[in-house]
């Protein structure tokens, strides 16, 4: 995550989303506790043009926001962040195979 921050703070966005893609799919497939815990902390400190390309790269990682439904109520995170972890959830209630 730290290239993704390099990212936020230089305002690059297609980079910050490679990252995310990159990031995602693989926690989507490792589900590892330690990483998501980085990754939930860093998400609650995105806002703007950053929480908005993050929270698109989400919705494309549906798998990986299904780890961070526990952030969902929290009023400490970005609005689209938040309602791209939302969609995760309720797709878990509609399916729940994932």
């Amino acid at each position: 995550m730290n290239i993704a921050q390099e990212a936020v703070d230089a305002g690059e966005l297609d980079l910050l989303e490679e990252c995310c893609n990159g990031a995602f799919e693989w926690d989507a497939d490792w589900d590892q506790w330690i990483p998501q815990r980085h990754i939930a902390d860093w998400l609650l400190t995105l806002t703007g043009d950053s929480a908005s390309s993050v929270a698109a790269a989400l919705r494309r990682h549906p798998a990986c926001a299904a780890h961070f439904t526990h952030l969902a109520g929290t009023f400490r995170i970005d609005h689209r962040i938040q309602a791209a972890i939302g969609v995760a959830a309720e797709g878990q209630h509609q399916n729940p195979a994932l």
